[in-house]
């Protein structure tokens, strides 16, 4: 009887993490697919521009590092996912308002300048 405690125990030790890490792979597709999405609804780019780099697990949330190019620039993305129930983006680092500028609104806050400038002249 002692040894089939033992056996019990040593299985439960051995199997139990394995059943419940069957979801982690699941998991770390939908926060890919979470974070991609909503990095590409900031920046306004395809998910094509959005390329993994790792994912890694932890107790309450998982981390998806993205590498995201913008033309001919790179920006490294930290996108942080929390677990439980559903997954939500918990945050994204660096803040991506200015992972993409476009030539309009460059164009817009330069004549900006340029008309503070011929205000300030007269």
């Amino acid at each position: 009887m002692k040894k089939f405690v033992t056996v019990a125990a040593l299985a439960a030790f051995i199997l139990i993490p394995n059943l419940a890490s069957a979801r982690e792979p699941t998991e770390q597709i939908q926060a890919v697919r979470l974070c991609r999405a909503e990095i590409a609804q900031q920046t306004g780019l395809e998910n094509d521009n959005i390329r993994l780099d790792q994912v890694r697990l932890r107790a309450q949330f998982i981390r998806v590092d993205l590498d995201v190019w913008n033309g001919t620039t790179l920006q490294n993305v930290r996108c942080d996912v929390s677990r439980g129930d559903t997954l939500t983006v918990a945050s994204i680092d660096p803040a991506l308002a200015s992972a993409q500028t476009t030539p309009t609104a460059a164009l817009s806050m330069s004549s900006r300048a340029d008309e503070t400038f011929a205000m300030q002249r007269r």
